[in-house]
């Protein structure tokens, strides 16, 4: 401890930098500086003058979102929203005003500014919205339940099913190629206590870290493949133009970043963190983790070198160590079947990948993206019939790595937008056990996606989306192909919009990530190579109104072939597992969502209804029939001494969801839950101070997670989701 206070107060004695808005007011036409011109910022009520110059300047600002307007008699008002200003930064805008002989007349711009909004069928990632939504813990796939095309699997982990699907055929990508699980106890809150394929209890990206990042629910161009289901896109960004460092103390652990430039004026930059668990905090507080003892920690950094002739190249990595202990009580104190074991689970994930960036002339630019990312997870289980007799013992070891590669090029030319390139990926997964169930298994596997995607302005009103990509897949000494063709044509007048898209998705079947992922006693590693194949048809409508912007989009997800377990044995050899490849599945419904987004006031509001189905009409896992979510939150801003500010923030998030289906048991009762956030920061001489309580199941709700039959009840019982978890953090940025 004496160490973390030095290092606090080194920090503290940095020079502090002030957060600045500030730019210059034209004419559009003749260039000439408009002088006396008013230019206000919403959020705050703050207004100034323009120079001579037509200069204008807005000081100590409060980091976050600002909305800014410009006015001069004779020319249309302006309007730019969502002027994101971090910490130590400055925003410099260039305005160029339009004469008109309306004065009431308006120009509204997004350019150089945050989208406040989600996209049709996309969840805008920022770290202004994880900063603001209720429970997302700095956690970018938390932030994803704020759209109704989601679903939670369970409280304990950020594992969700798009559209009826199973988490297990999500993709995560960083910079643009995909990478291995990147989270935290992957363990955590799955049946059986199984590893899980794309979820965990926490994101190793943590949200300081990201640039603004997508995560893909619907349509999406032949830029984006190997995907059929949700598709995480996550960047880093590059460090600042000045020093800048952040320290965080929560319930949860220890969170340090810094980033700047590596010498002053210097244009190569650094970003990095480091977060350090001790969640036996929690425990302390009554919060109940089903016994176990569990600690991670990570470090993440970005490096952004500037080259010569507007080039530029990135090195980045990330790297994450978890684990969790349940030690099994004496058989005098068994109330379930899980207090007769010893359960010991070690999990590490590591990546380390370069990114480079060239602009070959005015319109062609190239990047080629190199990234090898791995991950290992050991879980021991061994469960006693007394203090000296073993009933069975289990040891399993899974390893998994990818190594990626995406060159491309982008070019504009004729009026269209060219992006031609190809993934270059190669998989490799092993699995072994000992004890109860017996198994080696090694797979390695490559595949070369090359693609073209054409983006066209047809009119003033038209637009078109066409692209392919053709897959060559090579496993198991087998070569076998696919093409997947989409397109999209797009209508837009003032301020609605309407497309309609079609297309094939395919993506590579890897051990563990089967069409249907059944709650089975092992983790299941048998599997025929190939892909999922499907067909997704989607009608969109979006509709800005000034007080909130409407979308409804129709959707139909069409497999017509999916590998799925039929019959498992077992007799004393591995197990044998046999697959249905014959059935047929598919997911038809509708989505709503209205939303309205400012710097101060956010509503976010959303409906979610389809049947989800396979073989002959039986419900996919995740078919929950409904999903219903309300996120909104409010900021207040209040002066106080000379060159110090305040902003307090509350926010709420609702979830109601139709209950998941269990092989073998019935359907599990609807899930609903209540998180809360409140945040009061005060900003004085560049360093903010901020509190903040995040509180999950503010309600303290019992979801069931699962039913199974308990060996030491002789009944069938049902395990709960989380119950209340409070998250108090205290935030020092400088």
């Amino acid at each position: 401890m004496k160490v973390l206070g030095a290092v606090l107060c080194l920090l503290l004695s940095v020079t502090s930098l002030a957060q600045n808005i500030e730019g210059i007011v034209t004419d559009h036409q003749s260039g000439e500086p408009l002088i006396g011109a008013a230019v206000g910022l919403k959020n705050g009520e703050l207004g100034v003058i323009t120079d001579a110059k037509g200069f204008f300047q807005f000081n100590d600002l409060v980091p976050g979102l600002y909305e800014l307007k410009v006015s001069y008699l004779g020319y249309q008002i302006f309007i730019q929203k969502a002027i994101w200003v971090e910490n130590g930064e400055t925003q410099y805008l260039d305005i160029k005003m339009i004469p008109s002989a309306h004065a009431l007349d308006e120009v509204v711009v997004s350019s150089n500014s945050y989208d406040l909004h989600d996209p049709v069928s996309k969840v805008s990632i920022t770290e202004e919205k994880i900063n603001r939504y209720a429970a997302t813990y700095y956690d970018p796939a938390r932030l994803i339940l704020s759209s109704p095309d989601v679903a939670v699997s369970n409280d304990q982990n950020n594992q969700i099913s798009v559209r009826g699907l199973s988490p297990a055929l999500n993709v995560w990508r960083l910079e643009g190629v995909e990478i291995v699980n990147p989270n935290h106890l992957s363990n955590a809150g799955t049946f059986n206590d199984q590893p899980a394929a794309t979820g965990g209890g926490v994101n190793i990206l943590s949200a300081q870290m990201l640039d603004q990042s997508e995560f893909h629910i619907g349509a999406m161009d032949n830029t984006n493949n190997n995907a059929v289901a949700g598709l995480f896109d996550m960047d880093f960004r590059n460090g600042a133009a000045d020093r800048r460092y952040t320290a965080q103390a929560s319930l949860i652990g220890l969170d340090f970043s810094a980033e700047g430039p590596f010498k002053e004026g210097g244009k190569a930059s650094y970003l990095a963190n480091y977060r350090y668990s001790f969640t036996g905090l929690l425990g302390l507080m009554g919060v109940d983790f089903g016994g176990e003892v569990i600690g991670f920690q990570d470090l993440s950094f970005n490096v952004h070198i500037p080259l010569k002739e507007n080039s530029s190249i990135n090195i980045f990595a990330l790297g994450g160590l978890s684990s969790n202990d349940f030690e099994a009580k004496d058989p005098n104190d068994y109330e379930i079947e899980k207090d007769k074991s010893d359960i010991h689970y070690k999990g590490k994930m590591g990546g380390l990948g370069t990114r480079y960036s060239t602009l070959l002339n005015r319109k062609t630019q190239f990047q080629f993206t190199s990234l090898f990312s791995s991950s290992s997870q050991e879980r021991n289980q061994t469960t006693y019939l007394d203090l000296l007799t073993v009933e069975s013992f289990l040891n399993t070891a899974q390893e998994e790595s990818i190594w990626s590669n995406k060159a491309e090029f982008a070019r504009h030319i004729l009026n269209s937008n060219w992006n031609i390139g190809s993934y270059y990926n190669h998989y490799r997964h092993s699995y072994t056990s000992a004890g109860t169930e017996t198994e080696n298994f090694q797979n390695d596997q490559m595949l070369l996606s090359p693609f073209i995607n054409w983006e066209k302005k047809l009119s003033q009103n038209f637009s078109t989306t066409l692209g392919l990509t053709y897959y060559v897949l090579n496993s198991k000494e087998n070569w076998i192909q696919a093409l997947d063709y989409r397109g999209s044509i797009s209508y837009h007048k003032n301020k609605t919009t309407i497309n309609l898209s079609a297309g094939k998705y395919s993506q590579m079947i890897k051990p563990g990530n089967l069409f249907i992922q059944q709650s089975l006693p092992i983790a299941l590693n048998y599997f025929e190579p190939g892909f999922h194949e499907s067909y997704r048809f989607l009608l969109s409508l979006e509709r800005k109104f000034r007080w909130a912007d409407l979308q409804v989009e129709g959707f139909h997800y069409l497999f017509p072939n999916v590998q799925i377990v039929s019959r498992l044995t077992w007799d004393g050899t591995p197990y044998q597992v046999y697959l249905d490849q014959e059935s047929k599945a598919q997911t038809t419904g509708l989505s709503i969502r209205l939303q309205k987004m400012t710097p101060l006031f956010y509503f976010d509001l959303g409906a979610s209804v389809f049947n989800s189905t396979y073989a002959d009409d039986m419900d996919n896992p995740y078919n929950i029939d409904h999903s219903i979510s309300a996120s909104l939150g409010k900021k207040w801003f209040f002066g106080g001494n000379e060159g110090e500010k305040k902003v307090l923030s509350i926010n709420l998030k609702q979830l109601y969801q139709g209950g998941t289906y269990q092989a073998g048991y019935q359907r599990l009762s609807p899930y609903q839950r209540t998180d809360f956030r409140v945040k009061w920061s005060k900003n004085k001489n560049g360093i903010i101070r901020s509190w903040s309580l995040d509180i999950q199941n503010l309600l303290n709700t019992q979801n069931e997670g699962w039913r199974y039959f308990d060996t030491v009840t002789g009944q069938m019982e049902v395990q709960y989701q989380m119950g209340l978890l409070p998250i108090l953090t205290y935030r020092l940025e400088f």
